[in-house]
């Protein structure tokens, strides 16, 4: 009876997580274009920015007021920027060297 409580109980559980949380072992992407930007103003990057944040928490969700379950998703989304960072500030850095087609001026974000 107890294991039939609790199989009932981990179950019910589980159903509660969203499909990101339920998947969190398959990495998840986005790519954020800035084919539309220009990288050598402010403005672009703020959009820029922007758009790689709206990006994070797609890949990552969203906190949801469930203490273990909104933790998972903190970590997710601090290596997610992290990561995010990195090729942001390489693209901004680059954006006037760039010889891509502008349909190629994009970042990938991956979270795991």
């Amino acid at each position: 009876m107890t294991k039939t409580i609790t199989t009932a109980a981990i179950t019910f559980a589980a159903s509660l997580l969203p499909l990101s949380a339920a998947n969190a072992a398959e990495p998840r992407s986005a790519d954020i274009s800035y084919a539309d930007l220009d990288l050598s103003s402010e403005a672009g990057q703020a959009i820029f920015d922007r758009r790689i944040e709206a990006a994070v928490e797609a890949v990552c969700g969203r906190t949801e007021g469930r203490p273990t379950f909104d933790r998972a998703v903190r970590e997710c989304q601090a290596e997610t920027r992290i990561a995010a960072k990195t090729s942001r500030d390489l693209a901004v850095a680059k954006y006037g060297q760039q010889q891509l087609a502008r349909k190629d001026r994009k970042i990938r974000l991956v979270a795991r």
